[in-house]
């Protein structure tokens, strides 16, 4: 596999299926192969995506191996299932049976983003680190499926059966209607902003808590049992479906924990006070992480080096220039 068709994967240029499934499949086929995979995106990750064709080459035995595919199908049961892949990404559904009905389960990696069309043509997108399952079927009273980290919905309208989307810690109920949830498996609280039409937030249990209005924002605590509901820009929190992360007065430290989500990578901070410096502004999530570094450096007292690994995400070390 030459340089220039996994770079051209890496910055999702490829749109001929053929050849997408030629990529995926070669990453996959060996370690090798996503060993140095790894290493060249890490790599063009780092310069900017430059000079791809002067990086060397590897040379990589081939083996006879159980070929793992990215995309992995399961076919338990007759099931269609359309995803728009918006990255050089290796995307996962797995697909269970359980007699009559699956469930299909996507798994986006952190660094990446997906879209899927669900059986009744409500529209999901998928942020960094998403685990979403869904059946191949909607049957009975209810539409329901179940989230695991952040996605944005488009709701087919359906009076007659509800949209039910279950998190760990909270069920939003819907008709139809466009709204964003953010239910992070690492924090407590989960996040819902409506755009447009109605929700109802209720507990696992099918208790109602609130009833939200579009533009309004609210923010559950499952630890301390608190709602919090406010009036909001609702850009600010689906902004990233369009590729683009908005700041607004943030710490760096929060903002870090975005960066690692959306780049894959770990951040570290050499000093505490680093953490505190807040910053506003946007940015574009298809620009590689070390031009995000730069706006941070040249805006703020800030220093940065990036630990190179191959088969690992890169390390970023902050800390505050010496005065």
């Amino acid at each position: 596999m030459d340089n220039k068709k996994l770079k051209q994967y890496t910055l999702n240029q490829i749109s001929n299926p053929s050849e997408l499934e030629e990529v995926i499949q070669w990453i996959e086929a060996t370690p090798e192969n996503r060993s140095e995979y790894n290493r060249l995106k890490n790599c063009w990750a780092y310069a900017s995506f430059c000079n791809y064709d002067d990086l060397p080459q590897k040379s990589i035995r081939k083996r006879s191996v159980e070929r793992m595919l990215s995309l992995k199908v399961f076919r338990y049961a007759a099931v269609f299932t359309l995803a728009f892949i918006l990255g050089g990404m290796s995307i996962y559904f797995i697909e269970g049976s359980h007699q009559e009905l699956a469930v299909n389960e996507v798994i986006v990696p952190l660094g990446e983003n997906a879209q899927v069309i669900l059986p009744d043509q409500t529209h999901v997108w998928l942020n960094s680190g998403t685990r979403f399952k869904y059946p191949s079927n909607f049957t009975g009273k209810n539409r329901d499926v179940e989230l695991f980290g952040e996605a944005y919905f488009d709701v087919e309208h359906d009076l007659g059966r509800p949209f039910r989307v279950m998190t760990e810690n909270l069920t939003v109920k819907v008709l139809g209607t466009q709204f964003n949830i953010e239910a992070l498996n690492d924090k407590d609280e989960v996040n819902i902003t409506l755009i447009e039409g109605k929700v109802n937030l209720q507990t696992n249990k099918g208790q109602s808590i609130v009833e939200l209005k579009p533009n309004q924002n609210a923010v559950y605590n499952s630890k301390s049992n608190e709602l919090d509901v406010q009036s909001v820009d609702v850009e600010y929190y689906t902004s990233w479906t369009k590729g683009i992360m908005l700041f607004r007065d943030e710490k760096l430290a929060d903002i870090a924990d975005r960066l690692e989500r959306c780049y894959n990578v770990f951040i570290e901070f050499d000093d505490e006070a680093s953490k505190e410096i807040k910053f506003s502004g946007s940015i574009l999530r298809n620009k590689p992480i070390n031009q995000i570094l730069d706006i941070l450096k040249f805006t703020s007292n800030l220093e940065y080096t990036i630990t190179i690994r191959h088969e690992k995400p890169n390390i970023i070390h902050l800390k505050k220039k010496p005065m």
